[in-house]
């Protein structure tokens, strides 16, 4: 009897230290699945801030690109150097043409004027100085105030002519930078202004006409 009895307790107690080691090891595997859960919500919220970071890091990246991609000063740096090659780093390539056809008019004009100020005053200098073999057969018929008057007419023109051509070097400087300026600035057909005939009542019966005016925003 003592023996079962003993037998018994062995058993129990045996039991006893299996139940608490399962309940121990479940409390462990439970402590330790804890950690682990915190573990991944922190690594997600980790990965998930390093998302927005890298988000934002990447948006302001691209406004800043965007923003250096094209630079005013550039284009007015171009211009000042080859006049119409700002226009071409502002992809408006067909101005080019015009830019150097004001040029051309202009530097022609003070070529040619230069030339025949300095035909009238060597003709004027040689007259004063007695030089008759120097003279020019074509002014032969003219007097002395009419070659003085015509080499101050011929250089006035020569001056406007410089004035011009200083004119279309800036117009082709301030072109460059305002178009660098509006490179993003949307000019479609969507803002746009139209006019259209218009017929409307009054309150008399008539109708009276004009036109109508319309500004079409995107």
């Amino acid at each position: 009897m003592r023996v079962l009895i003993f037998c018994l307790a062995v058993l129990c107690g045996c039991f006893h230290v299996e139940s608490y080691a399962q309940s121990d090891t479940t409390h462990s595997v439970t402590d330790t699945n804890i950690p682990k859960k915190n573990v991944k919500r922190s690594s997600s919220h980790a990965r998930t801030t390093f998302a927005d970071a890298e988000t934002v890091e990447h948006v302001h990246t691209t406004d800043s690109a965007l923003q250096k991609k094209h630079n005013p000063k550039i284009a007015i740096a171009l211009s000042a150097v080859i006049p119409g090659a700002g226009q071409i780093y502002n992809r408006k390539a067909w101005k080019v043409p015009i830019i150097y056809a004001g040029l051309g008019a202009s530097g022609y004009c003070v070529y040619h004027f230069a030339k025949k100020m300095n035909d009238y005053k060597f003709e004027y200098r040689y007259r004063m100085q007695g030089k008759t073999d120097l003279l020019d057969p074509r002014f032969a018929s003219m007097d002395d105030e009419t070659v003085l008057s015509m080499k101050k007419y011929h250089q006035r023109n020569m001056e406007i002519s410089i004035a011009a051509t200083a004119v279309v070097y800036v117009l082709n400087l301030i072109d460059a930078i305002v178009d660098a300026h509006l490179f993003y600035f949307d000019i479609s057909d969507d803002l746009s202004m139209r006019w259209s005939p218009a017929v409307q009542p009054d309150p008399f019966g008539r109708y009276n006409s004009g036109v109508a005016v319309t500004f079409s925003f995107r």
